[in-house]
């Protein structure tokens, strides 16, 4: 979809919003990402639907009966998305990645200022180097954001041939560096890169992360045209003859994509950050729903 296309239907969301609003003041929103951080406020006999990972074992072997662990809430969460416009973002069988991830960081957005939620980003592997935005709260801070991830095309655009791909470590060690106040931190890439598993730990040290990957099925199944094409390499740049029709290219293609994405699940093991997947037949509003509506349970 073309620039303005992709600005209409982020400006659609704006209805879609007040859905995942109520997902997020449920009060589930805090336990999706690790939950670290937060004042302890008292003990209270487990309930069912409670989160098993706030059970206090000494209080439940000392009384006998499972125990869990309450907290203060927090009035002023910071959610600092991590977005990836490297060239590799640029493609997709039906949208491209960076469309939905645009789609998907918008609608996070700016269902987070209708809760009185600041929001601030760190774009990367665009024409510069990264682009930051401070957390600010507010529907007008919101729509300001979504402006810049709908604009994103014209950066990539403006970028072409001038980068060689994506630093996510560098992006993930900056964003800790910004972030003065534990805050939690969604990291929105495809992945299609490495070196990122001890920033990413790092981060998640003293902040509480999540990640979404956005993936695509020509990651690993290319079409199937041509009888011999001259490509280059999103990220690394480098240029080679394929044979889009030939089985151990097909083959290759598919092991790369199955390789990049178990070091990503090892990557988030090691951090035990959690996670969620989408491509371009995801609808946004539902995944995210799910996802931050629910209690983590792992």
């Amino acid at each position: 979809m073309d620039e303005a296309s992709l600005r209409e239907r982020i400006r659609r969301l704006v209805f879609a919003a007040p859905a995942l609003s109520e997902a997020l003041g449920s009060g589930n929103f805090r336990s999706v990402f690790k939950g670290r951080g937060m004042d302890f406020e008292a003990l209270r006999e487990y309930d069912a639907g409670d989160d098993a990972m706030r059970m206090d074992w000494n209080a439940t072997a000392r009384f006998g009966k499972p125990y869990v662990k309450t907290y203060k809430d927090d009035r002023d969460l910071t959610l600092y998305l991590v977005i990836d416009e490297s060239p590799s973002m640029e493609f997709g069988a039906g949208r491209t990645k960076r469309e939905t991830a645009a789609l998907a960081a918008s609608l996070l957005a700016y269902a987070c200022s209708l809760n009185g939620i600041r929001v601030g980003a760190l774009f990367f592997g665009g024409a510069a180097a990264m682009d930051g935005r401070a957390p600010a709260a507010g529907q007008g801070a919101a729509r300001a954001l979504m402006e810049r991830l709908a604009g994103g095309s014209a950066r990539a655009a403006a970028s072409a041939g001038e980068t060689a791909g994506s630093d996510l470590g560098a992006a993930l060690t900056a964003a800790a560096s910004i972030l003065k106040r534990r805050s939690l931190v969604l990291v929105v890439s495809d992945f299609m890169t490495s070196g990122y598993a001890l920033p990413l730990a790092l981060l998640a040290r003293r902040n509480d992360v999540a990640a979404l990957r956005v993936h695509d099925r020509l990651d690993s199944e290319p079409p199937g045209v041509g009888l011999s094409l001259r490509v280059a390499d999103a990220e690394s740049g480098a240029s080679r003859l394929v044979v889009p029709r030939s089985a151990a290219y097909r083959e290759a293609r598919t092991r790369s994509a199955k390789t990049a994405r178990l070091e990503w699940l090892v990557a988030l093991s090691a951090s035990k950050v959690p996670y969620l997947e989408m491509d371009s037949a995801t609808d946004p509003v539902e995944s995210l729903v799910a996802f931050f509506g629910r209690r983590r349970s792992a």
